[in-house]
């Protein structure tokens, strides 16, 4: 063999060697895996048949007992402290805290201090829950501190010293503002009218002592402020004269409150009560017109008169009172129910509705002629030289038996020449119709021309 062929035949020798030592030493490794395997599984049943003698043997019962009852009491035990730490961190926050003000306030008016305030309990869950228990309260103290502004510290108080308390807001920016004294006039209001019945009339009242001015002592700021000062007097429920103790408020323009010391705080008031009424009729008021041909015949209430209560200068003025009724909204012949309407001032009514029994029937008229022009108001005594007529024809409309009943008589036809010169005028004519309000009454002419004259 060539030495050429000997060169190409080595690498061929070596990857046989290769793949035999590759194969060998798989041999080796499984013969160990296989040992090792064996081995642990003789541990296994080693240990397990350990085990099985321990706790299945009453000889040992006792010792595995011990020794369970030592693991429970470590794992609770651990659990314990991890608690304790827990709770250390616990924490409650108090929301709409008062907050109290420590200061001269015989001397001072104060401003700029929270109502309410908030804090936060910090500490062991049972010290928390017992703080938050107690009527804790912040404190703001300005004793020793003068007229001026100052950043004062919010301190928790009464919440002991087993939690921690943080409060929110820490400080507030207050003024105090020296005291002066002022005087103002007293008036009144009456409160819960709506509490007393409409048909008693309340007097002006009368204050313990004649008392008609009163002291405010507050800041000068505060004091012209006030607009007003009221005794405000209770009156709900009475019925006959009475006394009470009216609180005494001060007021700003706006109606709003003004927070001030008042010498006295509240006054003696003595109220008289009265019940003025008067009867009056109840008249029937009629608006528009009944449709379709048709015309009121009549209409009866079942109330004529009723009691009105009011201040007695109201019922000087007062005649009567009226129901009103819409002709316009009549088909046939109804039953209304109307309220009573109350003039103004009035306070309550025994009557304050009545029932209304409608009657209708066919519209029919008649004509009057030669009813005569009266003159009104001729305070001059003029004469007329030229006029156009003297006597006007009325068309009187409504149901036959109302118009049956109207007469020349009943209808007024006349001008008013009060304040006129001399001249030519077109007047209107005006009419005054006596006949009840279910009968209508028009005229052929509505104006007359005449030319008035000085009579020699």
């Amino acid at each position: 063999m060539s030495e050429n062929d000997n060169k190409k035949n080595t690498p061929s020798q070596e990857k046989t060697e290769l793949a035999k030592r590759i194969a060998n030493q798989s041999k080796r490794v499984s013969r160990s895996y296989e040992t090792v395997e064996a081995t642990i599984f003789r541990f296994i049943r080693f240990f397990s048949s350990i085990i099985d003698r321990i706790f299945f043997s009453r000889r040992y019962t006792g010792v595995v007992s011990l020794l369970l009852a030592l693991l429970l009491y470590f794992s609770v035990n651990y659990s314990g402290d991890n608690a304790s730490s827990q709770r250390l961190s616990n924490a409650k926050v108090l929301s709409g805290v008062s907050v109290n003000v420590r200061y001269n306030d015989e001397s001072f008016e104060i401003s700029g201090v929270p109502t309410t305030c908030q804090i936060v309990l910090t500490g062991e869950a049972a010290n928390v829950n017992n703080a938050a228990a107690k009527n804790g309260y912040c404190l703001i103290d300005l004793e020793g501190y003068t007229e001026g502004t100052h950043s004062i510290p919010l301190v928790a108080t009464g919440y002991g010293n087993s939690v921690t308390a943080t409060v929110t807001p820490s400080e507030a920016m207050v003024t105090l503002k020296r005291k002066t004294t002022g005087q103002f006039a007293l008036e009144y209001d009456f409160i819960n009218k709506n509490q007393m019945d409409s048909r008693y009339i309340l007097g002006t009242p009368t204050f313990a002592g004649d008392t008609t001015y009163v002291n405010i002592r507050a800041s000068q700021d505060t004091l012209n402020s006030i607009a007003m000062v009221k005794a405000l007097i209770d009156v709900s429920g009475q019925t006959a004269d009475f006394e009470v103790n009216a609180p005494l408020v001060a007021y700003n323009s706006s109606g709003q409150v003004v927070n001030a010391e008042i010498d006295p705080s509240s006054v003696r008031a003595s109220v008289t009560v009265t019940s003025p009424h008067k009867t009056v009729p109840i008249l029937l008021n009629l608006n528009g017109e009944v449709q379709s041909g048709m015309a009121i015949d009549s209409v009866q209430m079942d109330h004529q008169t009723t009691v009105i209560y009011a201040p007695e200068s109201v019922l000087a003025g007062i005649s009567n009172v009226y129901v009103n009724l819409d002709a316009s909204q009549l088909l046939s012949d109804s039953q209304i129910v109307a309220p009573v309407t109350l003039p103004s001032g009035v306070t309550s009514s025994e009557v304050n509705s009545v029932n209304l029994d409608v009657r209708l029937n066919v519209v029919e008229s008649k004509t009057i002629e030669n009813i005569p022009i009266n003159y009104r108001n001729n305070n001059n005594s003029y004469g007329a030289s030229e006029v156009d007529t003297t006597v006007v024809t009325a068309t009187i409309t409504g149901t036959a038996s109302n118009i049956e009943k109207v007469t020349a008589e009943d209808i007024s036809v006349y001008i008013d020449v009060n304040e006129l010169e001399p001249g030519t005028y077109d007047l209107p004519l005006q009419v005054e119709f006596n006949s009840n309000m279910f009968v209508k009454c028009s005229l052929d002419r509505t104006t007359i021309h005449i030319t008035l004259v000085v009579n020699e």
